[in-house]
């Protein structure tokens, strides 16, 4: 195995295990929406619920977004893409993922690094009646900004695999809904 296949390969985990671990995240979230409900007719409604499952459910989104490009899930406008080879769409894709994606996911990660730590430096709390901190959850974005531009590098070198030997390793997922 060479050195590039490896990268995809190791990336290619990553992103899994990352989406994987925080699908996980939908069970607690789920548990405390019912435990909210129940507690709301017998007692009365709590301070945490809500802040603890918006929190659960903003993971689960941001955190998911890598294992779903890798999945080829995310959303790709594909009236012209789809009936294109695969090669041209290797291209398409390279060009795409260097002229757009990259800098982009750069900028966002970096710029969501400075909103995480100006939140950490303040120690700053949610604005809600329960107020748990903030900073921690804001660490999620450029934790999951990180994650996705790794997949994208996958992505682009499977491309560019793609271009140059001819074997495909991308999951370009098949049209789920009739539109």
């Amino acid at each position: 195995m060479n050195p590039i296949d490896r990268i995809i390969k190791v990336i290619d985990r990553i992103s899994l295990w990352s989406g994987k671990a925080a699908a996980w995240l939908i069970i607690p979230m789920a548990g405390v929406l019912v435990w909210e409900v129940l507690i709301r007719y017998i007692y009365r409604p709590t301070l945490w619920a809500v802040d603890i499952a918006t929190m659960a459910y903003g993971t689960h989104f941001f955190i998911a977004g890598a294992m779903t490009l890798y999945l080829g899930k995310h959303i790709r406008t594909d009236f012209w893409y789809g009936k294109w080879s695969p090669k041209t769409q290797a291209w398409v894709d390279v060009i795409c993922y260097v002229l757009l994606f990259l800098p982009g996911m750069v900028m966002f990660a970096w710029l969501s690094w400075d909103f995480f730590a100006e939140s950490w430096d303040l120690k700053e709390q949610l604005m809600t009646t329960w107020r748990p901190p903030a900073y921690l959850y804001k660490l999620v974005i450029p934790v999951s900004a990180s994650l996705i531009l790794l997949q994208g590098i996958s992505e682009i070198l499977k491309s560019a695999k793609l271009i140059l030997t001819g074997k495909d390793e991308r999951n370009i997922a098949a049209p789920t809904e009739i539109t």
